[in-house]
């Protein structure tokens, strides 16, 4: 559907008034998902720079816009170029994007010529197998490199969405660096599942916060008297429900406000989350351990859902357990070997 050029630009400005006036201080990142690039049927306008440049009108702050297309129509008169976008106001020392359908080929950087066209055969197909993708760069932050991950994951398709969460966290976190993943993920929290059924619920939350990532909600929420996660629901924007949008990180970024942003300029509000940045070893040591007990319990309730001894699919599932999460750091001996039944699953 093609909006006027002044419906879109009043969403726009809206969505940037909610991100100046988020914090006290202008953003250092903002991640954006399902953007037009100069798409006819958006006006026109390069939504991400359009952003960026009533940002700075509003806060001051300049930012380098960074694009990932995973999404491009040629049909004449109905051109759109579509994907993830983040802004930057700090120098990027590296930058790429791809597109997770690239099987073992998902690395920054993606040529423009080879993102999968749209013929009018194909029409129906884009709004239920839409192709996705990540933005991967590396900031100075005042001297130190951080690394920054934007993805938008598959809302219909449990089984992809949790490849695609294993894939990022294997693939682009890397454990040794300081480290943000923003975007919608398309799941809650694992602390709104733990009443799920034997392998019938959503697992991406659980994937994406198995390593050295730790959801800045379930951090900040654990310091409140009453951490319900319901307040940081981002979708629909009109009467938000579900917490979809999330913001993890590593464990010397330190939590210091989570707020819900923004009304109905877009179909989801946004996310927004203050961190202190910490080089003190006893107060990482501190998150970290916090963060090691979230992860234990969501690697039990796996074990004791997930993977019953009496299911048949056991092998899968303890091998997805072993190969896709990084859960087996905190494993003890014993659920070692329980998950390396001799003949099932291959040591490590």
């Amino acid at each position: 559907l093609r909006r006027p050029r002044a419906t879109v630009e009043s969403n726009l400005r809206g969505i940037a008034h909610a991100i100046a006036r988020s914090g006290t201080e202008p953003p250092d990142i903002v991640a954006l998902n399902e953007v037009d690039f100069a798409s006819r049927r958006s006006g026109g306008f390069d939504q991400a720079r359009f952003i960026a440049e009533e940002l700075e009108r509003q806060t001051g702050a300049a930012y380098t816009v960074i694009g990932g297309e995973t999404w491009r129509r040629r049909i004449p008169g109905f051109e759109v170029r579509f994907g993830n976008a983040v802004l930057v106001r700090h120098a990027v020392v590296a930058q790429g994007a791809c597109l997770y359908n690239d099987a073992g080929n998902c690395d920054p950087v993606l040529s423009p010529d080879r993102l999968p066209a749209l013929d009018a055969k194909t029409v129906i197909g884009r709004f239920t197998r839409e192709t996705r993708g990540l933005i991967k760069l590396t900031m100075n932050f005042h001297g130190r490199p951080i690394d920054v991950i934007v993805t938008h994951l598959d809302a219909f398709a449990m089984e992809e969405r949790e490849a695609q969460a294993a894939h990022l966290l294997r693939r682009f976190v890397r454990t040794d660096r300081t480290t943000l993943l923003l975007g919608d993920i398309n799941a809650v929290p694992t602390a709104l599942t733990q009443g799920r059924a034997y392998f019938a619920a959503d697992r991406t939350h659980d994937i994406l916060t198995s390593g050295v990532l730790a959801d800045a909600r379930i951090l900040f929420a654990a310091q409140q008297p009453r951490g319900d996660l319901r307040q940081w629901a981002t979708y629909p924007a009109d009467a938000p429900e579900w917490p979809l949008d999330a913001i993890l990180g590593s464990v010397d970024l330190l939590p210091q406000s989570v707020a819900a942003i923004g009304a109905t300029e877009s179909d989801h509000r946004g996310l927004a989350v203050v961190y202190r940045l910490s080089g003190d070893r006893a107060v990482i040591a501190s998150q970290r351990v916090r963060h090691d007990a979230i992860r234990r319990e969501q690697f039990a309730q796996i074990l004791r859902c997930d993977l019953a001894d009496e299911s048949p699919r056991y092998a899968a599932q303890a091998r997805w357990l072993i190969q896709g999460t990084g859960f087996l750091d905190i494993a003890s001996l014993a659920e070692r070997q329980h998950l390396t039944k001799p003949g099932v699953v291959p040591t490590f």
